[in-house]
């Protein structure tokens, strides 16, 4: 794996000094170049990421009261990504790490006593914390065997196993309600490394501490996406460890009502907060703030739910967050973190670049996409690519690429996909039909691409939601608000092209749409609600204008005319 990582990496870096913003390696290549490099602010030099377990309470840094949670994201992530591209030692890191670990196994304050007529805010944050530490210190055991993580882990474990009994105290977890990312969620989340610890020590101890976890978390209400969805995707790592089908079951009736309701955005995402509104530290327009570490939760949390249950719902639900939310969610820059979302608007006009907890955490979700569901290997020895978002993709020692579409015809694209890593032997490789297109595959020949191939025709769909709707609906024959979809991604109007207030009223006439000057991007004609005539437009992917910075661009529009639904043709 760590061969390819490296591939990637400079392919990567040489597609962002291109400019181009819809590739996986180019999105990979600039989340790893940020962490890496310690020239820029923040910069991730040692002292930074062990600030929330050395509390130098003199020189302190943001959310140090979260203890272990950037120490432990940062130390998850940079073992997958591996010594080629990390800044720092992690070896050496990990043993600074460890010194600050107290004796009852906590990392972070001491004087927090975990009595249940006492726990409040701050004993969650420290939970917290320490629940990704936790996740931290088993990805590093995991990648490095080393016996001392294992131990640091073993003993983390045993503090939650300590402190469980009073933070699940029903009274506990009422005075907890509408904390926000301060609350009970902070408990439930650190399933995810109890599940990792058992699955590597064989301690029943740490498997039943998680199957008492899980049961506590909430309803949604009004509360924090990341650590619910945390919550469920470490539910689902005990079904896998345990097979209990009950678990998979509780965990599909949450996920489903989730991606029924009005909390499943038009980004095929959600916000930062559930129920339409945030906590006191979210302010006012938290309930139109997308998250970076949300959005990378339900994307792996849906792809998850495929791989185990083979449901198709959930593979489009992972695509759509990927492509959309969590791709456009990540700035120029490699950080992941925020933007407002209102009125049909998405607004960047201030970085909102979340270093504490986003920037690793969707990194995590695009190395995970890149090993583990674009690319599988089937029971009968073939390779299925399923994702054809351009990139490269791991499964083992194999990998493959998939190229960017080029336009072959209006509404038409050719996207090659190529496998590497077959040694001696061709392998056989599928391509997994796209949901949103009709499409024809053709081999090209084994001499050219001597491991395989497949040449895609794709004929992608255009569809009209109206509203915030996720459902898909024939496009008005009068003006009606909505959104587009083109193929997987949801389509914005560029900043430059809507260019004199008042913009709401606009109607995009799309009886007059053709090729834009991108792959699923269209231009048309539409009439301005201030002046006559009609004016062109260009409608892209959302996601596509990272390298401009994230402009203003409204996504909720008029539209009119009648077209005809479905293939463009």
């Amino acid at each position: 794996m760590k061969i390819a990582v490296t591939t990637a990496l400079a392919a990567g870096l040489a597609l962002a000094a291109a400019g181009q913003s819809l590739d996986l390696d180019d999105r990979i290549a600039r989340s790893v170049a940020r962490l890496a490099d310690t020239t820029r602010q923040p910069a991730f030099d040692r002292a930074f990421v062990l600030a929330d377990v050395a509390l130098d309470r003199d020189d302190p840094r943001r959310f140090a009261n979260f203890s272990g949670d950037l120490s432990g994201r940062y130390l998850e992530v940079m073992s997958l990504v591996g010594d080629e591209a990390v800044g720092l030692d992690l070896s050496a890191l990990t043993g600074a790490l460890l010194a600050y670990q107290q004796p009852d196994g906590r990392f972070g304050d001491p004087q927090l006593a975990f009595a249940a007529d006492e726990i409040g805010g701050e004993h969650m944050a420290l939970l917290w914390g320490n629940g990704r530490l936790l996740v931290g210190l088993m990805a590093y055991h995991a990648e490095t065997g080393d016996p001392q993580a294992l131990a640091a882990a073993t003993r983390l474990g045993d503090f939650f196993i300590g402190t469980a009994e009073a933070c699940r105290q029903p009274a506990v977890v009422a005075r907890l309600e509408g904390f926000g990312a301060k609350g009970i969620i902070c408990f439930t989340q650190y399933i995810e490394g109890l599940v990792m610890l058992a699955g590597a020590t064989g301690e029943p101890r740490f498997e039943q501490a998680a199957r008492d976890a899980y049961v506590v978390l909430p309803p949604r209400g009004v509360q924090h996406a990341h650590g619910y969805l945390s919550t469920l995707r470490g539910a689902l790592q005990l079904y896998e460890l345990t097979g209990d089908e009950a678990v998979l079951a509780y965990v599909r009736t949450t996920f489903d009502d989730l991606l029924d309701s009005d909390d499943h955005n038009l980004f095929g995402a959600v916000y930062e907060y559930f129920g339409g509104q945030g906590d006191s530290s979210g302010g006012a327009h938290a309930a139109t703030r997308d998250e970076g570490c949300a959005s990378a939760d339900f994307c792996r949390l849906a792809l998850h739910l495929h791989e185990v249950t083979g449901e198709e719902r959930y593979f489009a639900a992972g695509e759509r967050a990927l492509v959309n939310a969590l791709f456009y969610n990540q700035y120029p820059s490699g950080d992941f973190g925020h933007h407002f979302i209102e009125d049909g608007v998405l607004a960047a006009a201030n970085p909102r670049r979340s270093w504490w907890c986003c920037t690793m955490h969707g990194l995590r979700a695009l190395l995970e996409v890149r090993d583990r569901y674009g690319l599988v290997a089937t029971a009968d020895g073939a390779y299925e690519q399923r994702l054809l978002v351009p990139g490269t993709y791991v499964a083992g020692e194999v990998s493959s690429r998939v190229e960017a579409p080029t336009q072959i015809g209006e509404g038409r694209f050719r996207q090659l996909v190529v496998i590497e890593g077959c040694g001696a032997s061709p392998l056989e490789m599928h391509v997994r039909p796209a949901a949103w297109a009709e499409y024809t595959a053709a081999t090209p020949s084994s001499g050219e691409y001597p491991c395989g191939a497949q040449v895609l025709d794709l004929t992608p769909e255009l569809r009209f939601s109206p509203g915030v709707s996720r459902a898909s609906a024939t496009i008005p024959d009068s003006t009606e608000a909505g959104y587009l979809t083109y193929g997987p991604y949801v389509l914005g109007v560029r900043e430059t092209d809507f260019v004199a207030e008042p913009d709401w009223a606009n109607a995009v006439a799309l009886s007059t749409r053709r090729p834009g000057g991108s792959a699923y991007s269209l231009k048309a004609d539409f009439r301005h609600s201030g002046y006559p005539g009609l004016h062109p437009v260009e409608l892209v992917p959302i996601a596509s204008q990272m390298r401009a910075g994230h402009p203003y661009m409204r996504i909720a529009t008029g539209y009119g005319e009648a077209v005809r639904v479905g293939k463009v043709d």
